[in-house]
C-alpha cells in the first residue's frame, strides 16, 4: 500500500511540473472589478444612508419607553423644590432660591452649589451658565465641572448673559442710569463699562452675547420727543469695537421696530443673531464685524404666543384664533430662511428647540416635531414633567422634575 501511495504522489508531482514551469509560483488569475462598480457601490451606500436618516428622522412614534429612572435629590438626601430648569451641557441645570445643581445625561449629580437669592435669573450658553440675584449684587458662574467664579457688583443686577467661553455680561442699575459691565469666568472684573440713560440709548430690556464673548446685542426702549422708541444696538468689545467709538457701538436699528417692543435678543452663533418683537423676528448677520446687516424682517399677522431658539434655529408659535387648530408652529434657520409652518392643537406649556427637535410639552404629555414640521411623537409622559431635554442619542430624552429624572426613548 505504501508503494502505491508514493507512486500516486509521484504522478501528481510530475503532472504539476508539466502544468506549472519550475520556479514559478502558481497564482490564480483574478479578474479586475468593472470600473463602474466602485462608484455604483458608493452611490448605493450613500442612498441607503440617506434613506435610513430620512426614515428615522420622519418616522412617527406613539409612546415613550423608560430606559432608567433615578433620584436626583441632593447628597444630603434633601428633596429640593427647584424653581426652574435649563438644558445645560449634556444634562440639566436645576436652580432655586437656595441653590443649584447640574445633573448629567446619566442622572449623576456633577456639582451642587448652595446660596441665598430672592429672585434668581439664569443664562446658559454651551458649557457655561450664570445665575444672578436680580436686584442684588451677586453673580455665580459655572461650567460643566464646577462653580468657576463668584462676582460681586456695586450696583444691583437686572440682566445677565454668558458666552460659550465663560465671559459674563451684566446690566447694573441705579436710580438714574443703567451700566453694562463684564466679568471673566473666574469672577474677576473686566475693565469695561457702558452707561445708558432713558433719553439716550434707553432702558435695556434684554442682552445677548456671541459665543466667543466679543459681540453684544442689546434691545432698548428710549424716550424721544415724549414717545417711546425701540432700538437694537450691536457692540463689539474686541479690537473692532475699540476703533468704533467709546461706547463700542458698531451698528443700530430703530425704524424696523417702530411701534413695537423688542422683548428678546439672541446670538445663535458668532455670525447670526435675532431680535424677537411683538409682531415678528428680525434676523441679523455680523459677518462684517464693523457693519451688522439686517438679513430679513419677518412679520406675522397672528399674535406670537411663544418663542424658542438655538444655535441653528429660531421658531415661534402663533395664535391662529381658530377652533380646531388654535396654534401654528413656524420654524426658521438662524439666518432667517423659513423651513416649515405647521398647525396643531396641543395644549403645551413649554416650547423648546433641542438639536433638530422641536419640543412642545406640559406636565403630562408631549409633542415632538422635526424642523421640517413633521410630527415625530405624540405621547403621554411616564411621570409628571417639569423639563424635557434631548440627549446625544437619536430619539432619547431626559425628563423629570424635582428629585427625579428619567431617560426615555421614542417607541
Amino acid at each position: 500500500m505504501a508503494n502505491s501511495n508514493i507512486t500516486r504522489e509521484t504522478q501528481k508531482n510530475r503532472l504539476k511540473r508539466q502544468l506549472v514551469p519550475a520556479g514559478d509560483d502558481f497564482v490564480p488569475e483574478r479578474k479586475p472589478l468593472p470600473k463602474a462598480f466602485l462608484p455604483a457601490l458608493l452611490l448605493v451606500l450613500f442612498l441607503c444612508a440617506i434613506g435610513g436618516y430620512l426614515y428615522f428622522t420622519n418616522r412617527h412614534y406613539d409612546s415613550l419607553t423608560v430606559i432608567w429612572d433615578r433620584s436626583t435629590q441632593s447628597e444630603s438626601g434633601k428633596a429640593e423644590t427647584f424653581r426652574g430648569y435649563e438644558p445645560f451641557a449634556k444634562g440639566v441645570l436645576q436652580y432655586s432660591k437656595d441653590g443649584a445643581s447640574y445633573v448629567d445625561g446619566d442622572g449623576k449629580t456633577i456639582w451642587e452649589r448652595s446660596y441665598q437669592m430672592q429672585n434668581p435669573i439664569v443664562a446658559v450658553q454651551g458649557d457655561y451658565a450664570v445665575i444672578a440675584d436680580r436686584g442684588a449684587q451677586s453673580i455665580y458662574i459655572f461650567n460643566a465641572s464646577a462653580n468657576t467664579g463668584l462676582a460681586s457688583t456695586v450696583l444691583p443686577v437686572s440682566r445677565v448673559a454668558v458666552s460659550g467661553n465663560g465671559v459674563v455680561y451684566a446690566v447694573l442699575k441705579d436710580e438714574s442710569a443703567d451700566y453694562i459691565t463684564a466679568f471673566k469666568a473666574d469672577g474677576s472684573g473686566i475693565d469695561l463699562s457702558v452707561k445708558s440713560i432713558i433719553t439716550g440709548d434707553g432702558y435695556p430690556i434684554d442682552i445677548a452675547v456671541s459665543p466667543d464673548g466679543t459681540e453684544l446685542i442689546t434691545s432698548y426702549v428710549s424716550i424721544e420727543n415724549s414717545q417711546t422708541v425701540p432700538k437694537v444696538i450691536f457692540r463689539n468689545f474686541d479690537e473692532v469695537g475699540q476703533a468704533a467709538d467709546a461706547r463700542r457701538v458698531v451698528g443700530g436699528f430703530t425704524d424696523e421696530f417702530a411701534g413695537h417692543l423688542v422683548g428678546k435678543v439672541n446670538f445663535s452663533n458668532n455670525e447670526y443673531s435675532q431680535a424677537f418683537y411683538d409682531g415678528g423676528i428680525a434676523f441679523f448677520s455680523t459677518k462684517v464685524l464693523t457693519s451688522p446687516e439686517l438679513l430679513a424682517n419677518v412679520t406675522f399677522e397672528e399674535e406670537i404666543n411663544s418663542i424658542a431658539y438655538s444655535k441653528d434655529y429660531a421658531a415661534v408659535v402663533l395664535n391662529t384664533n381658530t377652533g380646531e387648530m388654535p396654534y401654528k408652529l413656524v420654524v426658521f434657520k438662524a439666518n432667517g430662511t423659513k423651513l416649515s409652518e405647521t398647525e396643531f392643537n396641543f395644549p403645551y406649556t413649554s416650547f423648546e428647540i433641542n438639536g433638530d427637535y422641536i419640543l412642545l410639552y406640559n406636565e403630562t404629555a408631549c409633542r415632538v416635531y422635526n424642523t421640517r414640521g413633521h410630527e415625530l411623537l405624540a405621547a403621554d409622559l411616564p411621570a409628571q414633567t417639569s423639563f424635557m431635554v434631548k440627549t446625544g442619542f437619536m430619539g432619547e430624552f431626559l425628563i423629570g422634575g424635582s428629585g427625579q429624572m428619567m431617560k426615555v426613548k421614542m417607541n
